[in-house]
């Protein structure tokens, strides 16, 4: 006689949760039904709800409808509550969320723990005097970091830090450059986690940061703790290999690739038995991008709970490793994306993209509502639609490839029982219905494009090769846009649509289709995967395309389109929040119990007004939020100088480019290279290199320009070759570090303001405008000023450090908006006159520095 497992049900739920779960299971006629509830601070569930009927042997597993801390309760009618392989996945699941899971027979007589249930406990807090100690000289960190100094501001973080956790507060938090701010918010971070069984999230922008924090600043506080830490970094799927695609892409490989192609598909699978992590960084070789998007994990293409191999699924394990780890780190896309999918789901504790988390800290948070607005957006362009499309099949070499292709294959070869007269009616339906009308897509969406481009290349207005024109109100009323709305956009739409419906119902033929007789796994499991995923993309492009051109605009929303002059096959219509503000108070703020947010520019003429205006902290009534602003460790008074010509051409009048070739000219002379020229536009960016590209070679001067070559490589180059110059824009104004001598002078041609015209920036001054505020100062201008300290950031990064920056721009001195420029910089020696006497200026300050090197 076997064991009887579990214990009394009444031992776990109380009597109400029982009769309730009685009476749900007694209407659903005995099939399994899923329930959820709180639990008791002694671990009994008082009280559940339904979120979900199935059948005699399975039931939804509706993360969305759990909220953390919940348990999660379901019943076995065959009375055997010992989990199944398929619980204890979907128990992994839950676990990851915080959920305790309980399997209960239908009687409800007895209950099986699978997952106890995460009761909450006590708060232990934090102590900032044992932090201070190790921040104190002849502490751990002076021993394990050469050279390492007590800075009292990093201390004060710290402490910040410390109460946003124990309090559970936020904090905005300017740390400049120096402070060392990534060890004054990890060590409480490590220590919260630890002590509290609670992992916490550090959001960064930068791959650079990412990698700096894993690969340095985290093995080190890993030496100098006695406690044990685990750390992540969360990648995404697409990083990773998908065991599963690749054994099909083996077993057709002789049909489908070309010898490159099976080249790389063999290395690629040998590599996939000695890999530890299966991603694309452990890759010893580039793989082509086709083939790396026919192997890589995709999220609406995995069977996860059904995966066959799931002990060994790459993806699986990386999740195993965030799952458990105290400290895990993504960028700021991850974790919007990661928010964005809770947005959607209703419940802040749904799966995502991260397991469930409560504390998290953003650094470079300057670039917060950016990433944001980004991630609630959408967006439709020609060539994501015609590659979705070449999905479905393509011509390739005289080949077709593509899933249909495939699908058509194994339904010739794999011996599947059913009637000849089904397969030839699955055939039908690819060849006489499927194929015709992805064509019939192909061709209308291509005409629609094309029909937009015109119309926006003829009535937008805009010179140059970018052009992207905002819908307003009144440009989607114009009669013209109305009729190519009507007879071009929408039939290419419903064309679509008609494409998406013959392609569901090809996927509810197949998933009907028996397994093979020797009960083998049904021969088109991954296929079917990838067919369903396809459908719900091509459905979001028709929802985003129809919503485009049409004429309502909803509340809160820009949308534009892009195309560019040079290149005609360039279309995209896009759609983004015209606010981020409520979003993030709501979803946020409002759900984390801590959040700080640091980075060495977060405020705007020493006031923090604009970064909570623009991400809703002014509006988060029920937490707290802390501002500090810490001085920089740096005396930029002795290590810095500010040179301002003001006989210099203003940025709109005609000779201002050839006046900024004259001045870089002489500057670069003066330091013989070791400087960066940060433009705010590709043209002027040109224009100056190209004037001065062969001069400074004939001096011994390396010029150096954005787009030659890698973000990497560039800075690489830059910093081995003594004398270069880096003409570059906009991702070089920030996230670069180049100490010591490589870098010492920052040229500013162009205060940092960004394109007025461009539809979220016009939108968004209309919006203020229409609220009573003033754009400029209250949007424009904070924008640009962070902008202005991210790139002046760039050249003191050390004490030993010394240089100067050069702005070109007289209106920081001639403007009254220049008042919140000049006040938003650190105080050092500021030099502005006509060109001579700064120019003889820079000299000086040069000559100096080289007499000291002497000595």
């Amino acid at each position: 006689m076997s064991k009887v497992i579990g214990q009394p049900a009444l031992s776990r739920l109380a009597p109400g949760a029982v009769e309730v779960i009685q009476q749900a299971i007694d209407e659903a006629g005995g099939r399994e039904v899923f329930f959820a509830g709180p639990v008791s601070k002694d671990g009994l569930v008082m009280e559940v709800r339904v979120c979900a009927r199935g059948n005699e042997g399975a039931v939804p597993a509706l993360t969305a409808a759990v909220k953390t801390g919940e348990v999660v309760i379901h019943n076995h009618p065959s009375g055997d509550i010992a989990p199944s392989d398929a619980d204890l996945r979907l128990a992994s699941l839950f676990s990851h969320l915080g959920n305790g899971v309980f399997i209960v027979d239908n009687d409800v007589s007895r209950v099986y723990a699978v997952v106890e249930p995460f009761l909450p406990s006590e708060k232990v807090k934090l102590d900032p005097d044992l932090f201070r100690r190790v921040f104190e000289p002849g502490g751990r960190l002076s021993k394990a970091v050469p050279g390492f100094e007590v800075r009292p501001q990093q201390t004060a973080m710290m402490e910040a830090v410390t109460r946003c956790f124990n309090d559970d507060h936020t904090a905005v938090i300017e740390a400049p450059t120096g402070v060392g701010k990534t060890f004054a918010y990890l060590l409480p971070a490590i220590q919260w986690a630890l002590k509290n069984r609670e992992r916490v999230v550090i959001a960064t922008k930068t791959i650079n940061l990412q990698e700096q924090l894993i690969q340095k600043d985290l093995p080190l506080l890993a030496k100098c703790l006695r406690d044990k830490f685990t750390a992540v970094l969360v990648k995404g799927r697409h990083n990773y290999l998908c065991r599963r695609k690749l054994e099909r892409a083996l077993s057709e490989a002789q049909l489908f690739d070309d010898e490159g192609q099976r080249q790389e598909l063999h290395a690629i699978a040998e590599w996939a038995e000695k890999t530890e992590d299966g991603s694309l960084s452990d890759l010893p070789f580039v793989p082509a991008r086709e083939l790396w998007d026919r192997l890589c994990s995709e999220s609406d293409t995995c069977s996860f709970a059904h995966c066959p191999t799931p002990s060994k699924c790459f993806i699986g394990k990386a999740r195993r490793e965030v799952s458990k780890a105290d400290i895990i780190v993504a960028n700021h896309h991850m974790l919007f994306s990661d928010l964005a999918v809770k947005k959607e789901a209703g419940s802040f504790t749904a799966l995502g993209v991260l397991p469930a988390y409560q504390r998290v800290i953003f650094d470079e948070a300057h670039n917060i509502e950016d990433s944001a607005t980004e991630y609630f957006g959408a967006e439709a362009s020609r060539g994501g639609v015609m590659g979705l499309l070449n999905q479905f099949i393509r011509s390739d070499r005289g080949h077709e490839r593509g899933l249909l292709p495939y699908v058509k294959l194994k339904l010739m070869r794999e011996n599947i029982p059913v009637r000849r007269e089904t397969m030839d009616e699955l055939f039908d339906l690819i060849d006489e219905e499927l194929l015709p009308a992805l064509t019939a897509c192909r061709e209308s969406l291509l005409s629609a494009f094309d029909i937009l481009r015109g119309h926006v290349a003829e009535h937008c207005g805009q010179i140059g090769r970018d052009v992207k024109w905002r819908l307003t109100e009144t440009i989607l009323a114009d009669p013209e846009l109305r009729r190519i709305h009507a007879e071009h956009v929408l039939p290419a739409v419903e064309v679509l649509q008609t494409a998406v419906r013959l392609a569901v119902t090809l996927y509810e033929r197949l998933a009907k289709l028996p397994p093979p007789d020797d009960g083998r796994e049904p021969p088109l499991t991954t296929e079917l995967l990838q067919l369903n995923a396809y459908c719900n993309r091509l459905g979001r492009v028709a929802s985003v395309l129809a919503e485009g051109t049409s004429p309502e605009l909803a509340p809160n929303t820009v949308r534009w389109i892009e195309i560019d002059a040079k290149n005609d096959r360039h279309f995209r219509i896009a759609r983004c929040p015209l606010g981020v503000a409520d979003a993030l108070a709501e979803w946020l703020f409002g759900n984390l119990k801590t959040v700080v947010l640091t980075s060495a520019t977060l405020s705007v003429g020493k006031s923090f007004d604009y970064l909570h205006t623009r991400l809703g902290l002014n509006t988060v009534e029920e937490k707290h939020v802390e501002n500090h602003l810490l001085d920089s460790p740096f005396d930029f008074d002795k290590q810095a100088m500010l040179a301002i010509p003001t006989d210099m051409a203003l940025p709109d009048d005609k000779g201002f480019l050839d006046a900024v070739v004259e001045h870089v000219r002489t500057a670069v002379r003066i330091t013989n290279g070791h400087a960066f020229v940060l433009f705010t536009s590709f043209y002027a960016l040109d224009y100056v290199h190209r004037r001065l590209d062969a001069e400074l070679r004939d001096l011994g001067i390396r010029p150096l320009k954005q787009g030659e070559m890698t973000r990497t490589r560039l800075l690489n180059d830059f910093r081995g070759a003594p004398s270069s110059v880096l003409f570059a824009t906009d991702s070089f104004w920030e996230g670069v570090d180049v100490a010591g001598e490589a870098l010492q002078c920052v040229i500013v041609p162009k205060l940092p303001f960004r394109v007025p015209t461009e539809p979220i920036q016009e939108a968004r001054a209309e919006a203020i405008s229409a609220a009573g505020g003033d754009a400029f100062m209250d949007y424009a201008v904070p924008q640009a000023v962070i902008k202005f300290r991210q790139g002046l950031g760039r050249l003191i990064r050390r004490k030993t450090d010394r240089g100067a920056v050069l702005v070109l721009d007289r209106r920081i001195i001639t403007k009254g908006y220049g008042r919140v420029f000049m006040e938003s910089l650190p105080e050092m020696k500021m030099v502005r006159g006509p060109s001579r006497g700064v120019n003889a200026a820079l000299e000086k300050f040069f000559k100096q520095e080289g007499d000291k090197t002497n000595e």
